[in-house]
């Protein structure tokens, strides 16, 4: 029997190029979880939120990134601020009834600052798809999965020159870095796993707006999950979440030093990754942040 109808909006473009986004592969972890407890769920992408699809559903989750949405009174509306929080004032929180946003820290301020109920909810991982598997494909030294978006990223232009195994997936990098480092340009969702638990460093990094205000990346979360060590441009808050499994630096010379200090220390190494996917599967799984989700939606329905 169906529970409730819900709708997950995505600001997504286009569904020909939907499956090139995180935000809606986050949108199919959260349907899968909901339709498990036997709710149906719509996702819909940015040209389809104001129609008229969604009229039979009672709630709205919007995941905000990119694009900003005018809710309707007759849903419960859901706000999961999930990227891009200097794009989002108080005032588009109070439209929603209820607002989690994916960062402990910048949840404590906005909740003092806004009506409505805001509370922290990190960004998670799909346990189902992201586990150990490694893969000879996929071995390599040094892994950045993420496109340019245009600008020559963090941890990218700190790390090079390197005589290292670099190895980089995705697009519109041929203008930064040298074509030898880039390995491909897309890689599925469903094999991301295997290339996270082959490497022997994962590299991860933030836009600036997120980094300062503690949103933490999808990709600790995945990559933990398939058993990969992390190194990561520092990020506030990232202490309270994963302790001292995630390993950070601030300077170019620091990300050296670590990754050969790493590179030569395959136990130390080894056991990061434990400790970081102890953490994500015990706490930061798709399952817990809908059961949290349906709670909200009970009390308040």
């Amino acid at each position: 029997m169906i529970k409730r109808k819900i709708v997950i909006k995505v600001p997504v473009a286009k569904w020909s190029n939907a499956h090139l986004w995180g935000d809606y592969h986050f949108a199919l972890a959260i349907k899968k979880q909901f339709e498990r407890k036997n709710w149906k769920v719509l996702i819909q992408i940015y040209p389809e939120w104001n129609t008229k699809d969604d009229s039979s559903y009672d709630v709205v989750i919007v995941l905000r990134g990119l694009q900003r949405y005018m809710p309707k009174r007759n849903h419960f509306n859901i706000m999961w601020n999930i990227s891009h929080p200097d794009d989002v004032m108080v005032e588009e929180y109070n439209n929603y009834d209820y607002v989690f946003i994916a960062s402990n820290i910048w949840a404590e301020h906005i909740s003092s600052l806004c009506d409505v109920k805001v509370e922290a909810m990190l960004q998670c991982t799909d346990s189902g798809l992201f586990y150990l598997e490694e893969s000879m494909k996929y071995k390599h030294e040094l892994l950045f999965i993420g496109n340019s978006r245009k600008v020559f990223r963090k941890i990218i232009k700190d790390i090079l020159p390197t005589n290292r195994d670099l190895s980089v997936y995705g697009t519109c990098w041929n203008e930064f870095i040298n074509k030898k480092y880039i390995k491909g340009r897309y890689i599925s969702n469903k094999e991301l796993r295997k290339v996270y638990s082959s490497c022997k460093i994962l590299l991860n990094d933030h836009w600036d707006d997120m980094r300062k205000k503690g949103f933490l990346s999808n990709r600790l979360f995945d990559g933990y999950a398939s058993g990969a060590f992390i190194i990561s441009d520092n990020i506030k808050g990232y202490k309270e979440v994963f302790g001292d499994a995630l390993v950070t630096y601030k300077t170019k010379e620091e990300l050296d030093s670590l990754i050969e200090k790493y590179l030569k220390n395959e136990i130390l190494r080894k056991e990061k990754a434990r400790k970081g996917y102890e953490i994500v599967n015990r706490k930061h799984t798709f399952k817990k942040r809908v059961e949290r989700i349906i709670e909200v939606i009970e009390r308040n329905i």
